[in-house]
């Protein structure tokens, strides 16, 4: 339940930080952290035999509630950005100036990617090309790359002058429990990362994960008949 707690924490804390939303950028963290560690953190640790809110809960609907729960945090990431992209029209200032601006934008359009590749990888005309289980590997690794690279954009974020200096600064007058907060909120996102890291690895590359797939994929082989 740590990865629940931590999730639930992130976003509570982010809605905390920037309500009452005096300005239309403060929209933009919580619909990235929503986006991120509420619904695309539950997409992924679905999955997840230790972790999973539904683990006895058969494939087929498990899948179901993957492709739910990323659609769902696609257009709240994709909301957050447009968000950010208005402010920074509409104040005729540039974009992509910093780390988390750049990297932001690689991890939205890592997003549209990865969903794009989710949905043609079910259909016949690449089977071909790659054995389902080799695009089922490619789309887990992926996946957990684009959590990864979301948990660093926000890390980015916590630590930002705006944030720090424009946000938390209503909330809390020293600095140093500031900076104490942004260490412990990135942390968080460190462990997040982790786990789907960890869940992606213990699946296709360990020797258990790894020896039990391929012993699944052979015994679905039909047998020759002398």
């Amino acid at each position: 339940m740590a990865v629940h707690a931590s999730g639930l924490l992130l976003v509570l804390c982010t809605l905390y930080f920037v309500a009452p939303f005096k300005s239309l950028i403060s929209w933009h963290p919580l619909f990235m952290v929503l986006g991120l560690c509420g619904f695309s953190l539950q997409g992924i640790i679905v999955f997840n035999k230790y972790s999973s809110l539904v683990p006895n809960a058969p494939a087929h609907r498990k899948y179901t509630l993957h492709w739910l729960l990323q659609t769902l945090g696609l257009l709240s990431i994709l909301a957050g950005c447009a968000v950010i992209f208005k402010v920074k029209s509409d104040g005729n200032k540039s974009h992509m100036t910093t780390w988390h601006g750049c990297l932001g934008y690689a991890f939205l359009l890592h997003g549209l990617l990865q969903s794009l590749f989710g949905v043609v990888k079910h259909y016949a005309f690449l089977r071909p090309w790659m054995n389902p289980r080799t695009f089922h590997q490619i789309h887990a690794v992926s996946g957990a790359v684009f959590f990864s690279l979301g948990c660093l954009v926000t890390a980015l974020g916590l630590h930002s002058d705006w944030f720090q200096q424009k946000v938390l600064v209503d909330v809390i007058q020293d600095q140093g429990v500031r900076l104490l907060i942004g260490y412990f909120l990135t942390f968080l996102l460190g462990l997040l990362a982790i786990v789907a890291l960890k869940q992606v690895y213990d699946k296709y590359f360990s020797s258990t994960g790894g020896n039990k797939n391929t012993s699944n994929a052979q015994s679905k082989k039909p047998k020759r008949s002398n």
